[in-house]
């Protein structure tokens, strides 16, 4: 499945475009969050990024 919207990293509009935001230029991003599966073969580093940046507790 293939998401449509997206958001601009810069001002956080929400945007159909691809390339830019049309209003101020910058980079946008899919604003969905990745599909979660216990499965996942890659949750390891995932968690251990999210400790190195501090966005969970040690």
């Amino acid at each position: 499945m293939q998401w449509l919207l997206r958001k601009c990293r810069k001002c956080g509009r929400y945007t159909l475009r691809r390339d830019a935001c049309p209003v101020c230029g910058g980079p946008v991003a899919v604003p969905h969050p990745p599909r979660f599966s216990p499965d996942n073969r890659f949750i390891k580093y995932r968690y251990e990024l999210q400790k190195k940046l501090g966005l969970i507790p040690p």
